[in-house]
């Protein structure tokens, strides 16, 4: 009969994720991870499988909450243009944190170019969050806040392709003021595709 676990599988996966942000997934050991995590390494393994797959887990979760918290921004926004420009400013704490570990998805897409479960996750992730900026843009069009020859398709693009090159940039000493400035210019970008 197998004894019943002695650990919170969803506390452990969240110290996995910061963990695998940190050093991503060939950074860190598994004695080090269960060390680190307070779990022995055979319920790592009983629990997750080996090291991989708690990876691709933790990548999975990592993606959920982020893309969840994003798109309720949107949705919690007086407007849909608004509930970007909110979206974009917050990007801007970044810049009051650099160096920091940066963002787990933009670690995965960096180390594992050779992995397609986890470049598979990630691409979900990013077409999510995408899917959920061109969704406002297109809604603020049809209620007038954005100039009808406005492109709610490459606004969201270019949105999200700097939303995870400031993961990038984050990583950097220094890049604070380069992120600020970045945003200021997206906040800029989306006042001139105002009505």
């Amino acid at each position: 009969m197998a004894r019943p676990r002695t650990f919170d599988e969803a506390l452990v996966l969240e110290g996995a994720m910061e963990l695998f942000r940190e050093r991503g997934l060939h950074g860190i050991s598994i004695p080090e991870l269960s060390e680190r995590l307070g779990i022995c390494k055979q319920s790592l393994y009983n629990a997750f499988g080996d090291k991989r797959r708690l990876y691709l887990s933790a990548l999975r979760r990592w993606g959920e909450q982020q893309v969840e918290e994003k798109l309720a921004l949107l949705d919690q926004a007086p407007s849909p243009l608004e509930g970007v420009r909110r979206l974009v400013g917050e990007w801007a704490g970044l810049a009051a944190i650099c160096p920091s570990p940066g963002c787990l998805t933009v670690t995965a897409i960096v180390d594992n170019a050779d992995d397609p479960d986890a470049l598979a996750i990630v691409e979900g992730q990013v077409e999510g969050l995408e899917r959920g900026l061109r969704a406002a843009l297109v809604k603020a069009q049809a209620l007038g806040e954005l100039r009808a020859e406005a492109s709610p398709e490459r606004l969201a693009r270019i949105l999200i392709s700097t939303c995870y090159g400031f993961g990038v940039l984050a990583r950097l000493p220094g890049s604070g003021p380069v992120i600020e400035d970045s945003v200021a210019t997206l906040l800029a970008l989306l006042d001139d595709a105002a009505a």
